[in-house]
């Protein structure tokens, strides 16, 4: 009995000592949220950048929320500065508290926020680009090798399915390629069922 008694405290411990999987029911996904956020990001709770992350971790389906807030292989929200002498080099530090739980055994990802992103006056085509950037972690684009036009159209898609359409629209107009930039990816538009290809 008293085996028993030990093991399942034991079994509790483990289970509490990783936050999100112990929150992770639709009820509970806010304060998960809070907690996850309170350790692997560098934003004011008050930014707007940061308010844009958690709606986008909020509206996530479940299954890609767990992937993104697993401590095993955390995602780590951090700034990056775009102007004054932090452009050219900052730093972060990442402290992990004895109360901590263990985290990063299988790497993380750092998606890395450039505070332009300020440019924009409400919070949803920051919701976008965050949205973006998870998307390629659950598409595993880094680890898998995909680093090129199709990965970002696929991003592009999977945000689409989860929901934030309008406000990639909105992203696209505040911070997409503009005249005169370099070029990068553009998004491929639909194809009318009713065009056929031109044979010569």
């Amino acid at each position: 009995m008293r085996s028993s008694i030990v093991l399942f405290g034991l079994l509790l411990a483990v289970f509490l000592s990783f936050p999100v999987l112990a929150a992770s029911g639709d009820n509970d996904r806010p304060r998960a949220i809070e907690k996850y956020l309170g350790e692997f990001c560098a934003f004011e709770r008050s930014s707007t950048i940061y308010q844009a992350i958690e709606n986008v971790l909020e509206r996530m389906p479940s299954k890609d929320f767990l992937n993104v807030t697993d401590r095993r292989r955390p995602v780590i929200f951090t700034e990056f500065y775009d102007s004054g002498t932090a452009r050219f080099a900052s730093s972060s530090e990442f402290i992990v508290m004895p109360q901590d739980a263990p985290c990063c055994q299988e790497g993380f990802t750092i998606v890395k926020l450039g505070l332009s992103l300020g440019l924009s006056k409400t919070k949803e085509p920051i919701e976008a680009v965050v949205a973006h950037e998870l998307a390629h972690r659950v598409l595993d684009h880094i680890r898998k090798g995909n680093v090129n036009c199709d990965a970002e159209r696929r991003s592009n898609a999977l945000i689409k399915k989860w929901g934030f359409g309008k406000e990639f629209k909105e992203a696209s107009r505040i911070f997409g390629q503009k005249k005169g930039d370099p070029a990068g990816c553009q998004e491929v538009p639909p194809r009318s069922s009713l065009a056929q290809p031109k044979v010569q």
